[in-house]
Order: structure tokens, then C-alpha cells, then sequence
């Protein structure tokens, strides 16, 4: 691997994985595979996207103009990183959507419903 890379992973997370707390990664092991020139490649296993009932109590929301998930999840649920819980509880593959047309209702997870193993499914 790439000595700069190995670097920039080890320095950014420790263990290779990352470490914010709010990461949907955060406890995602680091694998490694061999090329067949040799070159070693670090990735994040996958992560499993959860069912959306994984989040017991939500409410519904009604998208404002101007509204994006980042600032949603500040509002809501008190960091702006935790944007992905938003996507999770409505099954979204492609978050950005989800803001896109004023007026349409998402589910957003109440903090007190939101399950230890909702990060790595």
C-alpha cells in the first residue's frame, strides 16, 4: 500500500476504521487485499443499510424549500454527521433526494428511539 495513504488512514482512524462517534462507519473493520502486482488496498467492509423499522419512533416531516439532511439532523437529532440516520429510516440510497421537493414527508428518528446497532446494522 501506498506508504502516504497507509499514513493518512492510520492518523485519520487508529485502527484504519473511522472514529467520530456519529460515523455510520465508526467500528467498521478494515480489510485488505492483495492485487495480483502485489499492491496492497485498504478498504471499509461493507455496511449493511438497516430496515427502517431498526428506528422504533420517528415523526413524520414535511420538507421545507432551502431544507437539506445535514441541517436536518442538527435540528433534530444534534449533528449535523448523523444525516445518514435520516436516509436509513427512509430507505434512501440516494439522500439528496430526500430534500429535493418541498412539501414531500420523510421520517426522521426520534433520538430516544434510535438502537445501539442502527450504525452498523
Amino acid at each position: 500500500m501506498d506508504n502516504a495513504l497507509a499514513s493518512m488512514i492510520q492518523s485519520a482512524a487508529g485502527n484504519g476504521a473511522p472514529t467520530n462517534p456519529s460515523s455510520r462507519y465508526t467500528g467498521t473493520p478494515v480489510e485488505k487485499m492483495t492485487l495480483p502486482d502485489g499492491t496492497e488496498v485498504a478498504y471499509l467492509s461493507r455496511r449493511i443499510v438497516p430496515q427502517a423499522t431498526v428506528y422504533s419512533q420517528t415523526f413524520d416531516y414535511s420538507v421545507a424549500d432551502g431544507d437539506r439532511l445535514d441541517t436536518l439532523a442538527a435540528r433534530f437529532l444534534g449533528d449535523p454527521i448523523l444525516y445518514w440516520m435520516i436516509a436509513d429510516a427512509n430507505l434512501s440510497y440516494h439522500p439528496d433526494e430526500l430534500t429535493a421537493v418541498p412539501g414531500r414527508s420523510i421520517r426522521i428518528p426520534r433520538i430516544s428511539g434510535i438502537p445501539a446497532g442502527a450504525r452498523n446494522g
